[in-house]
């Protein structure tokens, strides 16, 4: 039996109308309320797992793959937030609780019909789409179990699902999970797939290389081993590749849990339970973002990257770095947990090794040089090597210095060298004396962690702000001619292999003539194409936009208006008995369409058009049919360039 509550609210000195508002009536327990009623509980994400750009802030749980489930109340409290827009959490309800707490219901389809009608109402108050509303204590109570949305795939979703969180006062978000546990089945162990052996200083090798060591290990069903011993040297770290799978639901999710043990002593582990939202982009230090550029697959570090100020770990020795300084063979083991307490072993042995053996035996190929710089070591190597480069390679530095580098180890087809970096005297360039080839480097400036940062190129400026990067940068920028299709030249700016942990902003003062409104920041995306990134016009003339990532940028100009199309609807024809709406498509070729740009007026009166990011349509979804006969529709729409499209359509009912 549902127990049925009839409110008569009154919003702006509009009347609206008596509905129902229903929750459970026979579901009393002590704690929180799950916020759906769907049996089994089915999750296709969990909390802090490894998202692009940050850990998951909640628990993503299924809806049979149907919009318009019923979402309750956890708890009694009052609404604190409505949210609307096409990106993000779409449409979304936050809950303040009497201690203290937030839960947050995100991707909806819709609202509870009260909280509906207050944000149809404040659009066309302010004619306008998106909304953010924050409510005090006395316009919206609810009580537990109470009927307060319906889920839906609205925002950034990529399929129908609620986005579920609980925050505690301060909106540290904390892990819903140990809160339903008796709802969502799971006798299922973490799964192990890949474990690898990180090089973490320029003395570091494995099994005498300076390369990073992948292995699969052997088992299964919660009990891994890495056959043999492996030889390492110097300060080495692990890092894993696995997931969850918690039961009635084939998703892999993320682990919460880690410990490692060195001889059976705990040198890191890992509990993800709470964090803030500032702490979120430390997800690219936990795990190896630049192997994952590379290759799409996330290790996890098992000890702790420069400036990674996560607050998850603990039981901290030495960072989780591993450094033998002994020949025996010492055992390591990682434990990895879920939210249930099932459990996965993974045991290996290392051993420090002994120097490579390096033997030379020239191929005759030709000579090729190329460099990479990780935790401020310089990794060169010479394909086809000669035995003249047993003498060396030459860095050259801006003071006009040259200093004389040997070969670390080396094979017939390789040499490698490996350089420890003076970050206050980085090299401008290396030269092999042999081939007379040279690698050049375009160091402009240090960039800190704890200051702000202006770097200033010819026509380009790049500002960090406080706390943009990680640990200390030296800046490459190197600038090439752009073309008929540039206002600027051609930048790139940094290494990609190096996250952010904010972004930093991109500036022109364009080349040709003045700036326009229809100037924008470019940058290249990963297939090379083109993108528009921003453009914001100051008054100094120049062009702002701001990235997240280092890559390459240019200004160009965009003044290509978007294009407008009928998408279940044709001008001049009745409009069927049986529709609820008219769907308009917009799209553009380059700057994309700006969504708080979007005007729709059906007979000069302006109606609301609801923008979906995803299938770039507007849709009017009318409460009541308009009159029978003859209309008149107008759409407006404006790119993030600032051009406009116009289109009208004469539509009958």
């Amino acid at each position: 039996m549902r127990r049925k509550l009839l409110f008569f609210l009154a919003v702006s000195g509009l009347a609206i109308s008596l509905f129902t508002f229903s929750g459970f009536a026979n579901h009393v327990e002590e704690g929180y309320y799950f916020p759906l009623d769907l049996r089994p509980v089915r999750l296709s994400g969990t909390f802090g797992e490894l998202r692009p750009n940050h850990f998951h802030s909640g628990i993503d749980v299924k809806t049979n793959s149907v919009t318009g489930q019923k979402v309750y109340a956890i708890e009694e409290g009052y609404v604190y937030r409505l949210k609307v827009s096409p990106y993000g959490f779409g449409r979304a309800l936050y809950l303040r609780h009497p201690d203290g707490k937030f839960s947050v219901y995100a991707h909806l389809n819709g609202f509870a019909p009260q909280y509906e009608e207050f944000i149809y109402q404040k659009q066309y108050a302010s004619k306008k789409y998106e909304q953010e509303i924050y409510l005090g204590n006395d316009m919206f109570q609810v009580k537990k179990g109470d009927l307060i949305a319906f889920s839906g795939n609205s925002g950034s979703s990529t399929g129908p699902h609620l986005h579920f969180e609980i925050r505690e006062p301060d909106e540290r978000i904390i892990d819903p999970m140990k809160d339903y546990l008796n709802l969502i089945a799971d006798n299922i162990k973490p799964t192990v797939s890949d474990i690898a052996i990180e090089p973490l200083s320029a003395g570091s090798r494995i099994k005498g290389e300076f390369k990073k060591l992948e292995i699969k290990p052997q088992g299964g069903n919660g009990f891994y081993d890495v056959p043999g011993v492996i030889e390492v040297n110097g300060k080495v770290g692990l890092e894993y590749h696995g997931w969850d799978v918690l039961g009635g639901a084939p998703n892999q999710c993320g682990i919460n849990s880690a410990v490692l043990y060195l001889d059976d002593e705990v040198i890191f582990e890992l509990a993800i339970d709470r964090f803030s939202f500032d702490e979120k982009k430390y997800i690219n230090v936990h795990f190896d973002y630049p192997y994952f550029r590379v290759k799409h697959n996330r290790f996890q570090r098992c000890y702790l990257e420069h400036g990674n100020q996560f607050n998850a770990y603990k039981n901290l020795k030495n960072n989780g770095v591993i450094y033998l300084k002994d020949d025996a063979v010492h055992p390591v083991r990682l434990e990895l947990s879920d939210a249930h307490g099932n459990k996965t072993l993974l045991t290996a042995r290392l051993k420090r090794g002994n120097p490579k053996v390096s033997s030379l035996s020239p191929n005759g190929g030709a000579v090729k040089l190329s460099s990479e710089v990780t935790r401020n070591v310089l990794k060169v190597t010479v394909s086809n090597p000669t035995k003249t480069h047993l003498e060396g390679l030459d860095l050259l530095f801006p003071d006009g210095k040259t200093e004389r580098v040997k070969p670390s180890y080396y094979d017939a087809k390789e040499m490698i060298f490996i350089i420890s970096l003076n970050r206050f005297n980085y090299p401008n360039a290396i030269k092999d004396p042999v081939s007379g080839k040279r690698l050049h480097y375009h160091f402009e400036k240090m960039v800190f962690p704890f200051k702000n940062n202006i770097v200033k190129v010819q026509e380009a400026q790049f500002y960090f702000p406080f706390e943009a990067v990680f640990d200390t940068v030296h800046l490459e920028v190197s600038r090439s001619m752009g073309n008929f299709r540039t206002y600027s030249g051609i930048f790139e700016v940094g290494n990609p292999d190096q996250p952010l942990f904010k972004s930093f902003v991109v500036s022109f003062t364009p080349e040709k003539g003045n700036a326009t409104d229809q100037m924008v920041v470019a940058t290249k995306n990963r297939f090379g194409n083109w993108e528009y990134l921003g453009g914001e016009l100051s008054e100094d003339g120049a062009v702002y936009a701001s990235s997240g990532y280092y890559g390459t940028f240019c200004l160009m100009a965009d003044s290509t208006p978007p294009v407008i199309s009928a998408a279940n609807f044709s001008a001049g024809k009745k409009i069927p008995a049986s529709q609820g709406s008219l769907s308009i498509k917009v799209s553009d070729d380059f700057s994309g369409i700006n969504s708080d740009k979007i005007l729709l007026t059906l007979d000069g009166n302006w109606i609301l058009g609801e923008f979906d990011a995803k299938t770039s349509k507007v849709n009017y979804n009318w409460k009541e049919r308009p009159l029978n006969g003859k209309h008149y529709l107008e759409v407006t729409v404006y790119d993030n360039a600032g051009n406009p499209a116009e289109q009208s359509y004469s539509i009958e009912f």
